[in-house]
């Protein structure tokens, strides 16, 4: 690895092994060991093998997952839950993530995406260069925040106690075994700063689920299905009616409602920020894919770019109608998967090749689904490495018709992503308020570091899980109408 930047995501290493040492390559997967930095590694790349152990049966999450975010949700959420407590779960949430529900708060998501729109008029005004990753984040968490409790976090306008104590306590979390996050480990004042962060996430969001629940238990409900409302809803339905008014005691559940808005809020700003960047970057070093795009906001919301907020708002629906701009997203989170899949190997289970037959064992492995890896083969995608959302409308028998079981960003099988639909149609909203009135031009310095052709290339941020753009991906902005 001391081959490529030393900041190059850990989710490129199994692929730049195969890259330089393709003796070592089994068709498919490979076998990795780099005791102490991570556990013993089969990393799979053949889309079918990866079915193997996430669909046809789903394997459990890797403990090293557990050990990297029980500082911040002590494992009572989705992403760590097993068994029947996560179908159970999963199960009270689920309503809130249908694209029904979803479409019902997009006129709360275009106020803060205003906000969004506004910041970047304003840098265009003075032509600074400046992190893009930056401002969607903070967009993205005031959006999950409108969407989760129906609040208004104001991120992008101020500093927002629950975003910095939640960025405080992810930088504590334990991601590898590099030397800085060793010494943070090792600092004795780390479980006190764990603690302390988590108490003020807890004060600051018992009063809001509190809120939701008298609301429901009195007949008082705002009319805002938001995903704490329903899950709430949801909860109650399943006790004793004699003993509701016992909610508010009901310290477990409390636990969990906090936990899952913790995660909630972690991968519901955090990948989705990540992919709206990607998207910029990729539209731009692509001029007719651009062009489609603007041409398919034209027909659908009409050339006065103007009249499209209105539209949205009195007609969401209209997001789904947008066939070129979700090809657009999918190809983006194809080529830039925020991070795969991690499953326990277990001692009666073997991955078998699909097409010779050969076993494998898993045992005393951590399974990495690469995403990164099958999303970039030539063998299971045509002219892989080239940005063709046209892809996604091909039919099958098509040359480029997408193969089954190849794309997984957001991973599929039971544990895949609950909140893909949000974050899906947020990013239509957002590329449909924004790609007609600006050009969004990366900004690399000449002399940065190349990966796979790519100056953007995902880095491992300090505290982060998921790739983030190099850089923060800086930007120039341009007002088409002043070009």
């Amino acid at each position: 690895m001391a081959k490529y930047p030393s900041d190059v995501h850990g989710q490129y290493m199994p692929l730049l092994l195969a890259k330089d040492h393709p003796e070592l390559e089994v068709p498919g997967l490979m076998y990795i060991d780099i005791w102490p930095v991570a556990p013993p590694m089969l990393a799979v790349f053949h889309p079918d093998m990866m079915a193997e152990f996430t669909q046809t049966t789903s394997l459990p999450k890797h403990p090293s997952l557990g050990g990297e975010f029980r500082p911040l949700t002590q494992l009572n959420d989705l992403l760590n839950m097993s068994g029947e407590t996560w179908k159970t779960w999963r199960g009270i949430f689920n309503p809130a993530f249908s694209v029904k529900n979803i479409l019902s708060l997009i006129p709360a998501f275009l106020e803060e995406i205003d906000v969004f729109v506004d910041q970047l008029k304003g840098a265009a005004k003075s032509g600074e260069v400046f992190r893009l990753e930056d401002k969607a984040i903070s967009c993205t968490i005031d959006i999950i925040g409108r969407a989760i409790l129906d609040i208004r976090l104001n991120c992008q306008t101020s500093k927002n106690e629950l975003q910095e104590t939640l960025k405080r306590q992810i930088a504590l979390m334990w991601t590898s075994n590099a030397p800085d996050q060793l010494v943070m480990a090792l600092n004795p004042l780390r479980p006190f700063r764990m603690w302390n962060n988590n108490r003020i996430i807890r004060n600051y969001l018992r009063p809001h689920i509190e809120r939701g629940i008298h609301e429901h238990l009195n007949g008082e409900s705002t009319g805002h299905k938001t995903i704490n409302s329903l899950a709430t809803k949801a909860y109650l339905s399943e006790q004793d009616s004699s003993k509701t008014n016992a909610i508010d005691a009901d310290e477990h559940f409390m636990d969990i409602a906090i936990a899952q808005i913790k995660i909630f809020l972690f991968a519901g700003h955090d990948t989705t920020a990540t992919a709206l960047a990607y998207s910029y970057y990729l539209l731009n070093t692509n001029p007719s894919a651009l062009a489609t795009l603007r041409a398919e906001h034209d027909a659908v919301l009409g050339p006065n770019t103007s009249t499209a907020r209105a539209q949205i708002a009195t007609n969401p629906a209209l997001l789904n109608h947008l066939p070129y701009t979700s090809a657009v997203i999918k190809e983006t989170l194809r080529l830039f998967p925020p991070v795969g899949t991690v499953r326990k190997g277990q001692p009666d289970f073997y991955l078998t090749h699909p097409e010779t037959g050969k076993r494998y064992p898993t045992d005393g492995f951590m399974l990495f689904g690469l995403s990164f890896g099958v999303q970039r083969a030539e063998e299971f995608w045509p002219r892989a490495t080239e940005f063709l959302p046209e892809r996604w409308l091909a039919k099958e028998g098509e040359p480029l018709h997408v193969r089954k079981n190849a794309w997984r960003p957001f991973e599929q099988g039971p544990r895949n992503c609950i909140g893909q639909e949000l974050a899906q149609i947020e990013l239509r909203a957002i590329l449909a308020l924004t790609v007609r009135e600006m050009d969004i031009e990366p900004v690399f310095p000449d002399d940065s570091p190349v990966v796979f052709g790519e100056k953007a290339y995902q880095v491992m941020e300090v505290g982060m899980i998921t790739g983030h753009p190099k850089l923060g991906m800086p930007v120039r902005i341009k007002m088409r109408d002043e070009s």
